[in-house]
């Protein structure tokens, strides 16, 4: 199995702390990096959303997004060029990394499970109010208007298309609850920053997490591309394979007569009682996810694959033992707020001292302790503060009651520490929205809850929904990126906060653009009907019909947490122990990618018990090749699908 990863150093908040250092020490940010990076956003913007909106081209549903990686290998490209012909404009690797991090910022705002969401949800009540869903009589009472767009004359054009945004009472009607939605979108990313400046040293420097999805542009951002990365032949192979695959597979497209080999999921369907009760099971081959799975611990990806079938096994037991008429049963959603709970928990006793440091640091400075962070402490600590305080006050405003608030408030940043533990263990998750409040709500009851707390929930589903961008795991791993290159960490901070606000404007136009264009309901093939559907749906039943406490889902939350707990204590107890605890939390979402960790975990394991670390370090560069190769094919079928406005293979889903 894996190395067992030591307890964090938490005395590393303390001055003159191992790894610190001055603040101006390392690369810095240059103009012409920061320059670069504020151009190409805007482009990688529209790209993403005319991609993931119009046709359903997704490119950001995975930890590592694909169009940063696509931009670097470009630049390496333009700089391989530079170097021949003016080698002093050669884009140097603290310039390269600024630029990939701020791609990044970008990605986590102009995506599939953010921004459309938002743009989606938005106007949806509105436009599909209708006498017999009797949403206008029960539920809007209740919604807050201001933040929601509402004339159906106006929100013609955005749902048929073929017409314009740029007429005063249609950019009126928008820009009002846009405004309000940006303030909201700045606050929470910036306490996500501070948060992660924080933690940050008690996760990167003191702690030896595997980063997986820092290992790509890793790689093709060092300055020496020589050994064993970028100028590998077992890179280049994986490379081939990959690209190859998807080139081959996205003709197949246009000319069917080409062959095809499905890497995209197959539904493999149980049709006998009593195997008909698991359901039926995704397999998938995705090039880039084996690659990606590959560089994580192997107690991780055992994990992570196990628990995915272990939750279906459940369903499993429950038919045989007579369970099928009760709803809902085994209760996966409450066994996945337990576990996020309890995993979230759990990260918070570990980090305690180190955290209990920093904001001691932050509220009574001593020397140099936190020069080398991107941010004071202190700074970082009232930034928290002001950004928790936004987030209260926005949803107080928007109906919630300020207790509600609160637990909705301390969950979503107890959930953006556990997800940015498991990114940065296991490099990604995937439909991760047990927490939301509709899911807490459910278990208190309707009456309990209340119609305006009800309507608030129903309201923010668009950024709870999924948590494939969210921003705290993406910040951790730019500043662990950056610090691998010995960069200066102050410096990044003006950059990522100018792309994502940068991204969330141009996102939001890209949107409304499509929509009044081509028609959300016309011709967008990635319109989110689902995220409307999903809160205001469940709002008009909540209202309408209600639903009572049940305590068998509070008997399923109770469980799940104590065996986390268990597990928490038996993984940290015995280096032999084979389940680690975040396998249990996202294993029942990784709905798409169980089976490449299966298979890279399988691989992995004999590569390292019949060939050692030796035979491992030399086929590391074959498993990037296959990340690299997918994701470069996958951008170019995406770039000439926005191009040619048509649709194009995509390398997921």
């Amino acid at each position: 199995m894996a190395q067992r990863q030591p307890e964090p150093d938490h005395r590393a908040a303390e001055p003159r702390a191992r790894g610190a250092g001055p603040a101006d020490a390392g690369p810095r940010v240059t103009t012409r990096a920061l320059l670069l990076g504020l151009a190409l956003v805007p482009l990688n913007v529209y790209w993403l959303i005319v991609a993931e909106l119009r046709f359903y081209v997704v490119l950001t549903l995975n930890p590592l997004f694909v169009t940063p990686i696509f931009h670097l290998f470009v630049l390496l490209g333009v700089n391989a060029a530079l170097r021949r012909i003016a080698p002093r404009h050669v884009l140097r690797p603290a310039e390269l990394v600024t630029i990939y991090v701020m791609l990044v910022a970008s990605c986590t705002i102009a995506t599939h499970d953010y921004i459309i969401n938002l743009m989606s949800a938005m106007p949806f009540a509105g436009w599909f109010a209708t006498p017999e869903n009797r949403w206008e009589a029960t539920a809007f009472p209740y919604l807050p208007r201001w933040l929601l767009v509402w004339d159906k004359d106006l929100l013609d054009g955005a749902f048929n298309g073929n017409s314009s945004l740029y007429r005063p009472a249609v950019l009126l009607m928008w820009l009002v609850p846009l405004a309000f939605w940006s303030v909201f979108i700045f606050a929470v990313w910036w306490a996500m920053l501070c948060l992660t400046v924080l933690i940050r040293r008690a996760w990167t420097d003191d702690t030896r997490l595997s980063f997986p999805i820092i290992r790509l542009p890793l790689a093709m951002t060092r300055e020496d591309r020589s050994g064993p990365t970028m100028r590998s032949a077992a890179l280049w192979i994986g490379f081939a394979f990959a690209a190859g695959l998807s080139l081959l597979n996205g003709l197949h497209e246009f000319y069917p007569a080409l062959p095809h080999f499905q890497v995209r999921a197959r539904w493999f369907v149980f049709r006998t009682p009593p195997w008909n009760a698991i359901g039926s099971l995704p397999v998938t081959f995705y090039p880039f996810a084996i690659g990606l799975c590959f560089l994580v611990p192997l107690d991780v990806s055992f994990s992570c694959w196990f628990f995915y079938l272990f939750m279906r096994a459940e369903r499993l037991i429950g038919h045989l033992l007579g369970y099928d008429a009760v709803p809902d049963f085994p209760f996966v959603t409450e066994q996945g707020i337990g576990a996020w709970y309890a995993y979230g928990f759990f990260l918070l006793l570990i980090t305690r001292k180190y955290l209990h440091n920093a904001v001691r640091v932050a509220l009574r400075p001593i020397g140099d302790a936190d020069a080398a962070e991107p941010m004071r402490y202190r700074t970082a600590f009232w930034g928290l503060i002001v950004g928790m305080a936004v987030f209260v006050i926005f949803w107080r405003a928007a109906g919630m009651s300020l207790g509600w608030a609160i637990v909705v408030l301390v969950t979503y940043f107890l959930l953006a520490l556990s997800i940015t533990r498991v990114r940065a263990e296991a490099g990604g998750q995937h439909t991760v929205w047990d927490l939301e409040p509709r899911n807490l709500f459910r278990l208190f009851g309707s009456r309990a809850v209340g119609p305006k707390n009800l309507a608030a929930a129903a309201v923010s589903h668009w950024y709870w929904r999924l948590n494939r961008s969210h921003p705290m795991p993406s910040q951790l791993e730019a500043f662990k990126l950056a610090h691998e290159h010995g960069m200066n960490l102050r410096g990044l901070v003006a950059p990522m906060l100018a792309a994502m606000v940068v991204a969330t404007f141009c996102g939001m136009w890209a949107c409304l653009h499509v929509f009044y264009t081509d028609g959300a309901a016309a011709k967008c093939r990635g319109f989110g009907n689902w995220t409307g559907i999903e809160s205001f749906n469940w709002l008009g039943s909540a209202i309408n019909q209600g639903f009572p406490a049940e305590p068998r889902r509070w008997a399923a939350v109770a469980a799940a947490a104590g065996f986390v707990a268990a597990l928490s204590a038996l993984h940290a107890r015995f280096p032999w122990w084979p389940f680690h605890p975040l396998g249990y939390a996202i294993g029942p979402g990784l709905i798409w990618l169980w089976m490449p960790f299966l298979i890279a975990w399988f691989i992995k394991f004999f590569v390292l018990r019949y060939g050692g670390l030796r035979l491992y370090r030399r086929a590391l560069p074959l498993f990037l090749g296959l990340v690299l190769g997918d994701y470069v094919m996958g951008a170019i079928w995406a770039l000439i699908g926005v191009f040619r406005h048509i649709p194009t293979y995509q390398i997921f889903h």
